[in-house]
């Protein structure tokens, strides 16, 4: 078999085992989300004392940057992604059997830090496969995991509506991640192809990188503010009660996967600066409208227009630094997934609070702030 030939297969079957991964990641985060409210009647737990607790996740999350680049330099982002699998298969089972609060810390503690370790392995390998058929196609893995999401959390509306415990939806969610990411092993490329082999493990970003980390940070805030609270906030400002409140809430999960299935084909034509400008002003054009009417189609519209907007912004950062030239690419996606973790996780506790002082339209608006932060940065990326 001619060796281009095989070539090309080598990289069709990691790319569809990749899609797997991004797929299973995003149906296992959106199976816990989707018990949250089960769990956090199980405990008794006030709405103040469940904030606190779930900063487990991103403490775990924040414990695994220093060490998952490392890890995945010295093992390979292969043998990372499988070991990653054990950590879902504990901490999963442990969020649903959870009696106790400390047991609930330590799942999401777990949870955090495996979730860091396999979303850095797995946009690794996307960023081999990116570079084995010379072409950016990091948007359409993102998309990949927005489908396993709204999957996710679809099956945990149904499971819980059965009254099946979090328990057994969770242990059965956590053995299905283990044997997808088993399954799917073999087909994964053994060795990450180094963007500079000189490139060290450690090392201080440099401005680009530092540049893309913040925007990836206002990007990935903005989307932890809507994911919690684009419902709240369309259900003030319905006219008519028999509204669905998870409209705009839609529209927007419905234009990032939208967004995201179009992204490589929309950066191929007009490269990564213009495309995160026009993705920032997406966001600001989008969110302006929501929040100044009160028209439930138009703030459908502008969620839509919102989501669209926010789609491509970290796949195609997450593709920038995997082809870091100045760090290794592990070290590189773990110091941008941090950020956008962070910001992230973040994003719901400060819109919480700033509409605890003023309103919840108020806080909101400051997600067209951060649209305004992430055009300006753009100017600031090197051609």
């Amino acid at each position: 078999m001619d060796y281009s030939i095989r070539l090309k297969q080598y990289a069709f079957q990691a790319r569809h085992a990749t899609n797997a991964l991004f797929f299973m990641t995003g149906i296992s985060f959106a199976s816990w989300a989707s018990r949250i409210p089960d769990v956090k009647g199980m405990l008794h737990l006030s709405d103040a004392a469940l904030g606190s607790v779930l900063f487990a996740m991103p403490v775990g999350s924040l414990t695994a940057l220093p060490v998952a680049g490392v890890i995945i330099d010295k093992l390979g982002s292969k043998k990372v992604t499988f070991l990653s699998a054990f950590f879902y298969l504990v901490a999963l089972p442990l969020l649903g059997y959870s009696s106790e609060i400390w047991q609930l810390v330590i799942g999401l503690f777990l949870l955090g830090f495996g979730s860091d370790m396999l979303n850095i392995s797995m946009n690794v390998q996307a960023v081999n496969v990116e570079k084995i058929i010379h072409k950016s196609i990091m948007s359409s893995f993102h998309a990949v995991f927005s489908i396993g999401f709204m999957t996710g959390f679809a099956l945990g509306g149904y499971i819980s509506a059965r009254h099946i415990s979090p328990f057994i939806h969770l242990s059965i969610c956590g053995l299905l991640m283990l044997v997808v990411l088993s399954a799917v092993n073999v087909f994964l490329i053994r060795h990450d192809h180094k963007s500079d082999k000189n490139a060290p493990l450690f090392a201080v970003p440099d401005k680009a990188l530092l540049i893309l980390g913040i925007i990836c940070f206002c990007g990935m805030l903005s989307e932890g503010a809507m994911a919690d609270w684009s419902v709240l906030y369309y259900k003030q400002v319905m006219t008519s009660p028999n509204g669905f409140a998870t409209a705009g809430a839609t529209a927007f999960s419905v234009m990032m996967v939208f967004g995201r299935f179009l992204g490589d084909m929309i950066v191929a034509k007009l490269g990564l600066q213009k495309t995160l400008l026009i993705n920032c002003l997406l966001v600001v054009v989008g969110m302006s409208i929501a929040l100044g009417f009160s028209i439930e189609w138009v703030v459908v519209a502008g969620f839509g227009l919102t989501g669209l907007g926010l789609s491509t912004i970290v796949p195609l950062i997450y593709s920038e630094a995997g082809h870091s030239k100045t760090m290794a690419s592990g070290v590189a996606l773990a110091a941008i997934s941090t950020l956008g973790i962070a910001g992230f996780l973040i994003g719901p506790v400060m819109i919480g609070f700033i509409s605890e002082i003023s309103s919840l339209r108020t806080a909101l608006a400051s997600l067209i702030l951060l649209g305004c932060v992430g055009a300006l940065l753009t100017q600031k990326i090197e051609n």
